[in-house]
């Protein structure tokens, strides 16, 4: 006997579980919207622009190797405060100019 498209769906969700898939629902408005899309079609110049999801997934992916890249640098580097290898999440000096708990932190932000 045929699944139910109700059973179907399940064990799809099901294997995606196993397979540690996640969903996720992105809510965005129609400027970000169109962002997207023109993004999808100007990164792939003379073929077919990307898929949302494949273009989402492909940005998550650099953004973790170059932040990995820049964490990489920073370890290499020292609290001019408390001479603590970089980067220093919780510090007394936290609030101090030289403290780069202070300031920093602003290079590894988005």
């Amino acid at each position: 006997m045929a699944k139910s498209p109700a059973e179907r769906k399940a064990a799809q969700r099901q294997r995606q579980k196993y397979s540690g898939v996640t969903k996720i629902e992105l809510l965005v408005d129609n400027q970000e919207l169109e962002m997207l899309k023109r993004n999808c079609e100007l990164r792939r110049p003379g073929r077919d622009p990307y898929e949302v999801v494949e273009y989402l997934t492909l940005l998550i992916r650099k953004d973790d190797v170059e932040l990995q890249q820049k964490m990489q640098a920073l370890s290499a580097q020292q609290c001019g405060k408390c001479g603590e290898c970089l980067p220093v999440s919780e510090c007394c000096f936290s609030g101090e100019a030289a403290c780069w708990a202070t300031r920093g932190w602003h290079e590894v932000k988005l």
